[in-house]
């Protein structure tokens, strides 16, 4: 999986502050991890949406306790709703969403109302409204439970690759097994309604048992089909079986006598070796022996 910092938008990047090797994330960076853990913590994209333009209103690119319009969204339902192209109603209802879940906080005044407080500066001095520091409180959680949720997706595609390769391997060995084509359909129809790991197992192991058994049987009905066309099997095809080189032939004189009476009537006339072998040389240019 991609580390956030990877992921992260452009410029949100980790910055450091006070106190040695301590890093505070930005909040782009912060929602990122949100984002990466979205399902396990079962978020819908239009609560990410509602909660991207929450942090969008926040001043500077951290999220801090230092001032109240760093962790503090007090812009209305209305100004959220518009930044998020959704309507009002939508974001009353995710904003619930996004604080049962704890990712944010509320921090309303007496009346319920969202306001901020500002100097003669312009300056926010204090603010109510929706707090977004359980983003940076839990940061470390919502990372830890991307990496899990990552890891949960990784074994299933392993396990669901597992039992796909199965599959095919039982159908080679299969042809018209009734029980068998039973489980190949049980199979096929479990793989596509995404089930869960544990029927996943359970799965694969019920196609290893029928392979297990199928597969002697087969060897043995290959072994006993091999025995039958032994005879039938090419030399070059066969390492063990030792042709004899040419020059290891012996044919005694009688079976020459008898198998070539012509051959060895016109050798009979050769007055010595070196005649045999122009008789011979002659004999293969006339047969085109070469």
């Amino acid at each position: 999986m991609k580390t956030v910092t990877a992921m992260a938008p452009s410029g949100a990047t980790l910055s450091s502050t006070t106190g040695q090797g301590t890093y505070t994330p930005k909040k782009w960076i912060l929602l990122r991890a949100v984002e990466e853990a979205r399902e396990p913590l079962r978020l819908k994209s239009t609560s990410l949406n509602v909660l991207r333009a929450m942090i969008s209103f926040l001043r500077g690119d951290q999220i801090s306790v230092d001032q109240d319009d760093q962790h503090i969204c007090f812009a209305s339902n209305a100004a959220i709703a518009n930044r998020a192209h959704v309507s009002v109603q939508t974001v009353e209802r995710h904003i619930s969403t996004l604080a049962k879940l704890g990712i944010v906080r509320r921090v309303m005044s007496s009346n319920g109302k969202r306001w901020a407080r500002r100097d003669r500066q312009g300056r926010v001095v204090t603010a109510t409204g929706l707090s977004l520091m359980p983003l940076s409180e839990r940061h470390a959680e919502f990372l830890q439970e991307a990496q899990k949720h990552a890891d949960r997706v990784l074994e299933f595609t392993v396990l669901r690759d597992k039992v796909s390769a199965a599959l095919a391997r039982l159908k080679e060995l299969v042809a018209d097994d009734s029980s068998v084509t039973d489980l190949m359909t049980s199979v096929r129809n479990a793989l596509r309604r995404k089930p869960d790991a544990c029927v996943l197992r359970k799965l694969l192991a019920e196609i290893s048992v029928e392979i297990s058994e199928i597969t002697p049987a087969h060897t043995e009905k290959m072994r006993a089909y091999d025995h039958e066309i032994e005879g039938h099997k090419e030399d070059s095809l066969n390492p063990i079986v030792k042709k004899e080189e040419l020059s290891q032939i012996q044919v005694s004189a009688d079976r020459m006598e008898r198998s070539f009476p012509r051959l060895c009537s016109e050798l009979r006339f050769a007055r010595d070796q070196a005649h045999c072998d122009r008789l011979m040389d002659d004999i293969a240019e006339y047969l085109r022996f070469g």
